[in-house]
């Protein structure tokens, strides 16, 4: 049964946190908004975000800022490319308390504890070693999905796909510009990502994940909030992969598309 959450500001407190936690947040906040104002609950995004900081007082916020849309010879600008991960991220973009990291396909704002050091991260794969998906692993991340479907969130799975080394998905090396402190640069980073004739499908593991975890399950009158233990959630996916359960499915006509954009591009 889910668990019923009467405010919006108290879902950090009714969540299975420690002060120290890493916490990853992806949303959608429309829906959240909507119900607040239906229940006469003013919706702040500020105070939102403070209600985790209240609680993570030693611990690490991490919100998504990705720009996984660049292609080679695109541009990512740390401070001023908005990222494509929703409301939130691009409110948090105007705050001074957070920080931008350097990745030009999957950046995150940081907020806390381990700010400086996720910072600091500056590699040349964007799910590799090093990455603030295996920082987050490592350091035993939690996360919360608030109505939005993993489909759209879980990025963290293609950590997982390849550590993996998945057949599925390929290494294809990106050579992004980049503008940071008004240095320009070419960054070249390794991107291990879905073959053309591949799309990722994550409905049916989500539905799996979600009948096994009952308790992680909270709900904001109709707004679902899912929470995941990320360290755990390594093994789970690993199992749920070698049990013959698929992540993806393989669409033609998306190969097609692909094809034919290859060809537009090359044409003279």
């Amino acid at each position: 049964m889910k668990k019923t959450i009467n405010s919006y500001l108290d879902i950090a407190k009714s969540l299975p946190l420690s002060d120290g936690d890493i916490l990853f947040i992806a949303s959608d906040l429309k829906q959240l908004a909507l119900k607040c104002r239906e229940n006469n609950e003013r919706f702040s995004v500020n105070d939102f975000i403070q209600s985790f900081q209240n609680l993570l007082n030693n611990g690490t916020i991490v919100i998504p800022a990705y720009t996984d849309h660049l292609k080679s010879g695109d541009l990512f600008d740390y401070k001023n490319s908005k990222p494509t991960t929703g409301a939130l991220s691009n409110k948090i973009m105007k705050r001074k308390d957070f920080v931008r990291t350097k990745d030009p396909l999957h950046s995150v704002f940081v907020w806390g504890k381990g700010a400086k050091e996720i910072f600091k991260l500056d590699v040349d794969s964007t799910f590799g070693r090093g990455s603030i998906f295996d920082f987050l692993y490592i350091n035993k991340a939690k996360m919360i999905c608030i109505d939005v479907a993993f489909q759209n969130s879980f990025t963290f799975v293609h950590y997982i796909e390849e550590k993996l080394k998945v057949n599925y998905r390929k290494n294809y090396t990106y050579n992004i510009n980049t503008l940071f402190e008004g240095k320009k640069s070419v960054k070249a980073i390794n991107f291990h990502t879905r073959r053309p004739y591949v799309a990722t499908k994550l409905n049916d593991f989500e539905a799996f994940y979600k009948r096994k975890n009952p308790d992680y399950i909270f709900n904001y009158r109709g707004v679902e909030i899912t929470y995941i233990d990320l360290y755990d959630m390594f093994d789970f996916t690993v199992n749920y992969i070698n049990s013959g359960k698929k992540l993806y499915r393989v669409d033609l006509i998306l190969f097609a598309k692909n094809i034919a954009k290859s060809i537009i591009k090359n044409f003279p």
